[in-house]
């Protein structure tokens, strides 16, 4: 390692791993699930790679000419690319199955909008912008006429923008009017373009020089940045924090710079010229290719890794912080100072939206957040938090989509808790796992907030059938917390889990199972009588619209209902005793009042079925069986695994 100053740089010929390729590698892109990677190379085939096991998954052969560029939607589900001879070609990304027959479009770079529903190809032929929509692969209207050849082609992370790079300036565009608004570096010929997570920066790739650009104003952020004398600059990336870029060069290197500073840390020696570069999901790799025919890994510094390197951005990022994370600053601000009683906030939602969830007011604050994307279509704090609500709707295709348009803008805690809920609710079970274990990088190591993404996991993870594995996370963490707070938090989860198992059981006719639960809740929860619950852990009713208000009153009266109805009456006057007993003083008015309706029912119930004291074979076991043994037998058998 040389030492630069004070700062170390880490110099490595040896990558971590490498992937041997056919041809020489022209670009590459990482799937969001940070699994996999696509490659398109110089003997005319695509490729998509299981980056953990070092295999090819999928070859895509398009028409035997080198490609060039390649798109991958944000989904995963599409992947474009554009060949030597100008023609585009696109697949599903998840089979490889083609989605259209090769078109000639003059395209030497690409891109595909952040919604996935048009691809935006550039010539150097025709000098043009072409859109085109993924639907029916039909060219949109409106072509934008460059007037130079063109080299690169990037939307922003909202999509309101296209940057392009020509032989003669960048030129910034609106794609839904096909009008240009702006025009930089006159006379700096760039050949790579990249934008930051949240869409404040633009960064441009010249020889051997880089720029970097104000989204606001359009001006050159401070002086450029100088790289290796007279070495070509091929492509550029920025991880997916936005705290570094890598960029190659003709002189076989990568170089990796720190953006806070622009001060290099590593550069990486390859074996032959690196054309393409990028991130790994996670930022600790960056993954390289080019003329040796081979995709190299190499390993970035850990005190860069986006976990370690949280507390140095948020420190340089103090003056230019965009526009959106100061609301969402703000709104966290707002928020913390009127809803005093939750412990630890995690959502940085308006107060008004945020009322709207607890009340259970959905479209209302489904409106509020709208209204909120629509004013800055790049507040990934306001995607993250409308699709937790759409989550809460059961809608979960359109949650999925503004949690991953919350990641793309700027990858943050409640982006990757959305996503995981959103993934959840599709039954991605492995795929929501995965993005629950990104937010904790967000949590900057606060042990509550780790604590309660812990709980935030757990019930997700329920919500998507996994009972056995939620209710042993929460048993788990509540046993090992040393912190009293944390564990009242774990037993109310249990409590309102086990309540869940009950009215599950109450659906599928099932009342002896559906008593269990109950009675378990009860017993589990016999502290809650006189706990605030609903207002300690207000985070869980705006994500899940968890009923915490009530929850021992609610599980006593569903065991006395459960047991009723399956014939067990001598168990529903303990019960009921039992719940009379139990009561303080804020709890005993509503009790009685439902004591009264409820021994009305009871009564009319031993009118019509005197002496039943059996159970009624009505339970449904079609769709599964959560009875208290089956959890516990569950519970059991993750302990082993995980053990």
């Amino acid at each position: 390692m040389k030492k630069e100053g004070e700062l170390l740089i880490v110099r490595s010929s040896a990558p971590a791993r490498k992937f041997d390729n056919l041809g020489e590698v022209a670009s590459i892109r990482v799937f969001l699930d940070g699994r996999r990677m696509a490659t398109t190379s110089s003997d005319g085939t695509l490729r998509v790679w299981d980056l953990k096991n070092r295999i090819m998954l999928k070859e895509m052969d398009e028409r035997g000419e080198g490609m060039r560029d390649m798109a991958l939607s944000r989904d995963g589900k599409l992947i474009a690319s554009s060949d030597y001879g100008g023609y585009v070609n696109a697949w599903r990304g998840d089979t490889g199955r083609p989605l259209t027959q090769a078109f000639d479009s003059g395209a030497n770079s690409l891109d595909l909008s952040p919604d996935g529903a048009t691809l935006a190809t550039g010539s150097q032929r025709d000098q043009r912008i072409k859109l085109w929509s993924t639907d029916t692969w039909k060219l949109l209207q409106g072509e934008m006429n460059c007037s130079r050849q063109i080299h690169c082609v990037r939307y922003s992370p909202s999509g309101k923008l296209l940057a392009v790079a020509t032989d003669h300036d960048i030129q910034i565009w609106n794609p839904a009017t096909s009008q240009r608004i702006k025009s930089l570096g006159q006379h700096y010929r760039t050949h790579s373009l990249v934008w930051t997570p949240d869409g404040t920066r633009l960064l441009s790739a010249g020889n051997p020089i880089i720029r970097e650009w104000d989204s606001s104003t359009w001006l050159q952020v401070g002086d450029i940045w100088t790289g290796e004398t007279d070495s070509f600059c091929q492509c550029i990336a920025v991880n997916s924090n936005g705290t570094l870029i890598a960029y190659t060069t003709i002189a076989n290197h990568v170089r990796l710079w720190r953006i806070s500073d622009r001060r290099t840390i590593a550069i990486f020696q390859h074996s032959d010229t690196p054309c393409c570069v990028t991130f790994s999901i996670d930022g600790k790799h960056i993954l390289a290719g080019g003329k040796d025919k081979k995709i190299s890994e190499w390993t970035v510094p850990e005190h860069a890794w986006p976990e370690n390197a949280l507390k140095d951005k948020a420190t340089h990022q103090t003056q230019d912080y965009d526009t959106e994370a100061q609301d969402c600053d703000t709104e966290a601000r707002d928020t913390d100072a009127e809803a005093q009683g939750s412990e630890t906030k995690i959502l940085t939602m308006d107060t008004k939206a945020r009322s709207a969830c607890i009340s259970g007011d959905l479209p209302t604050a489904e409106e509020l957040l709208t209204q909120e994307i629509d004013t800055n279509g790049n507040n990934y704090c306001a995607y993250a938090n409308r699709s937790v609500v759409l989550s809460r709707k059961v809608d979960w295709d359109h949650a999925l989509e503004d949690a991953t348009m919350s990641i793309s803008i700027r990858p943050s805690l409640m982006g990757y808790i959305s996503f995981g809920i959103a993934l959840c609710g599709k039954n991605k079970v492995r795929d929501a796992k995965r993005a629950f274990d990104l937010a904790f990088t967000f949590a900057d190591g606060d042990s509550k907030t780790i604590h309660f993404l812990f709980m935030i996991k757990a019930i997700a993870l329920f919500n998507a059938s996994q009972r056995a594995e939620a209710m042993h996370r929460i048993r788990e963490l509540g046993a090992a917390c040393p912190d009293a707070s944390i564990t009242l938090a774990c037993r109310t989860i249990e409590v309102y889990l086990h309540v869940q198992l009950g009215n599950n059981a109450l659906d599928r006719a099932c009342p002896i199972e559906a008593a269990d639960h109950f009675t378990a809740a009860v017993n589990t929860g016999t502290f809650l009588s006189k706990s605030a619950v609903h207002s300690k852990y207000e985070e869980f009713v705006v994500l899940f619209g968890c009923d915490f208000a009530s929850l021992w009153q609610t599980a006593n009266q569903k065991r006395c209902h459960a047991l009723l109805r399956a014939g067990k009456l001598a168990e529903v006057f303990e019960a009921c005793q039992f719940m009379a007993d139990m009561s303080d003083e804020t709890t005993r008015a509503d009790s009685l009042n439902w004591s009264i309706g409820f021994m009305k029912e009871l009564s009319t119930f031993q009118d019509h079925v005197p002496k039943l004291e059996s159970t009624p074979d009505m339970c449904k076991y079609d769709d599964g069986n959560d009875s208290i043994s089956d959890i516990d037998s569950d519970i059991e058998h993750v302990d082993n695994v995980v053990s």
